[in-house]
């Protein structure tokens, strides 16, 4: 071959590495881990639940007396693999799922019912066992931590943070449905509820509070209209609370205050501004706390955050605004001189190493999806490649995903993973096994940078130890990679098929269908679900409410996928809802 042939041929070539970015497993393997990765957050469900860790087990609900005075406090996700709920890592990791869903909706699907249920039935705990209910199973993880943040947040000056008391918590290794049953000093309820932190005088977590139930008022809206309308009250609240403590941190039993906290105040007001459009929102986005920061993506230190959240507010910001994300932190990432030879980021802490490697990977994706740029790509499948497996040692950093892998982690620390009461000592600890009703566990572990160098112990947490922080930057790379490799189908809605002469059994029913979400009905109406191959009509199940324009809930029709009949009272006006 010639000279002047082979050179541009080689030119070709390079450029094209660079444009088609490839990943070490295939589409449904990105989805099987992002199924997972999702899941996980349903077994950090405290209070009734369900918990899918806890169903079969002897204590199945866990802290439901959590409570301040009246006020009922239950819920939440504990943050690791103890059974606290800290504010630090909540209200972060909240508003890290809700902003991956947002940006990518299309890497999320509806594979299974958020109570578990379909589960329960086929006892089939795969990717295989769940039953699509129509609601992205990423929204139905969310929404059980939006629904607390609800109770956390009862006015513009009311917050609550924390539920528990770390010293107490870590006194023995048992389920949090058994703990439950201790005294108080030993992180039980025995006596009634466990410690509450209330008003920390911390603008960050009701930063981050707002605006998660923000986004949760945006993207949660079309499934129910009436709990948007509540979220996007309570994160006025949050805002308020934020607002008057926005120059403030707060650390707690075991994790530091937040590095910068004005930062995140900006990043409230930038969500706030977006979903509400209202200019006193924007008025308090101060340009002047978008910046640069020597760390990388974590609870403690979210810059990049703020940075894209400002930058995708305000339109005539969002050049400046990016090009800051870019030069503090995108090519800081992206450098060659911060990767090491397993293509992994070197950045970020020693204890939880992996949680960096996913950060970094979803901070690339928002910047890649604002800037329609697919050159960083390869970086993001290198991270997430690394964490999956695709590494020297050929091991899974997830609990339960193996694909083509030498092992996953099988005694990652984390106590109702394991169902054990009995309190073991260390010997016994490392004779454990996770039942086979919680192998799919999804949960990311601390990890190493280096592959070959993971070592098994479920007492050495800053390895074998995850959270819910950990596990919500990896998710979020990873629904960038499936919303491209393999988009998630859209749900078809439930329609009312106005009739006034309705028979459900007609297949010769032939009047106009209208997309019914929340929807005045006048007249006789026929209610159906339109079933597509990838969501079947008769499989469908649905509830309508039908109320009179003063609330007042006129019936109830339940529905295991076939048509149903309302008819209306003379000429009054209804208002269905369905779900």
């Amino acid at each position: 071959m010639s000279r002047s042939i082979f050179l541009p041929a080689l030119l070709i070539a390079l450029s094209l590495q660079n444009v088609f970015a490839a990943g070490a497993f295939t589409a449904e393997q990105y989805k099987k881990a992002l199924w997972m990765v999702t899941r996980f957050y349903g077994a950090q469900r405290s209070g009734n639940g369900p918990n899918w860790l806890l169903m079969d087990h002897t204590y199945k609900t866990s802290f439901v007396k959590d409570a301040d005075g009246s006020r009922n406090l239950e819920g939440g996700w504990f943050d690791c693999g103890d059974h606290v709920l800290f504010g630090q890592t909540f209200f972060y990791s909240a508003y890290m799922l809700a902003k991956a869903y947002e940006a990518f909706p299309k890497g999320f699907y509806d594979l299974y019912h958020g109570d578990y249920s379909d589960y329960a039935e086929s006892k089939d705990w795969s990717i295989n066992g769940g039953k699509p209910n129509r609601i992205p199973d990423l929204l139905e993880e969310l929404k059980y931590a939006t629904d607390w943040i609800i109770k956390a947040t009862p006015n513009g000056t009311t917050f609550y943070s924390q539920k528990g008391n770390g010293n107490y918590d870590h006194q023995k290794w048992v389920t949090a449905g058994f703990m439950s049953t201790l005294p108080i000093n030993e992180g039980g309820e025995k006596e009634g509820s466990r410690p509450m932190t209330k008003n920390p005088e911390d603008g960050v977590m009701a930063s981050f509070a707002a605006a998660t139930l923000a986004i949760m008022s945006k993207i949660y809206r079309e499934y129910d209209s009436a709990y948007a309308d509540t979220c996007i009250k309570h994160a006025k609240n949050a805002y308020d609370y934020a607002k008057t403590y926005k120059n403030k941190a707060a650390g707690a039993d075991f994790y530091g205050s937040h590095k910068d906290p004005e930062t995140v105040f900006v990043l409230a007001a930038s969500e706030m501004y977006r979903i509400t459009g209202d200019n006193a929102y924007k008025s308090a986005i101060d340009k002047s706390q978008l910046k640069g920061h020597w760390h990388v993506l974590d609870y403690s230190n979210s810059h990049d955050l703020v940075t894209y959240a400002a930058a995708m507010a305000v339109p005539e910001n969002k050049d400046e605004a990016l090009k800051l994300m870019f030069d503090e932190f995108v090519s800081k990432y992206t450098n060659s001189g911060n990767i090491n030879e397993e293509k992994v980021t070197t950045l970020g802490g020693g204890w939880g190493q992996l949680r960096y490697a996913g950060n970094t990977a979803f901070s690339v994706a928002l910047y890649s999806l604002a800037k329609n740029i697919t050159q960083y790509d390869q970086f993001i499948y290198d991270q997430i490649d690394y964490i999956l497996g695709g590494n020297k040692a050929k091991r899974s950093f997830i609990t339960g995903f193996c694909e083509g892998c030498s092992g996953s982690p099988k005694l990652p620390h984390h106590r109702n993973v394991f169902l054990r009461d009995d309190n073991p000592d260390d010997t016994e600890k490392a004779k454990m096994t996770i039942p086979e009703r919680n192998k799919y566990f999804g949960y990311l572990v601390g990890g190493t940078r280096v592959s070959t160098s993971y070592t098994e112990s479920v007492t050495d947490y800053t390895l074998t130890e995850g959270g819910i922080d950990y596990n919500a930057g990896l998710l979020g790379a990873l629904a960038y990679i499936v919303s491209k490799l393999a988009p998630a189908p859209d749900i078809p809605p439930i329609i009312v098929d106005p009739d006034p002469d309705p028979d459900p059994d007609d297949p010769d029913d032939t009047d106009p269908i209208i997309p019914l979400q929340n929807k005045t009905l006048l007249g006789n109406f026929v209610i159906r679900f339109v079933g597509t191959q990838e969501f079947p009509a008769q499989s469908k199940s649905f509830t309508v409410q039908i109320f009179d324009l003063k609330g007042n809930k006129i019936s109830t029709i339940k529905s295991e996928g076939q048509a149903v009949r309302f008819t209306t009272k003379g000429k009054n006006i209804y208002y269905a809802v369905v779900k």
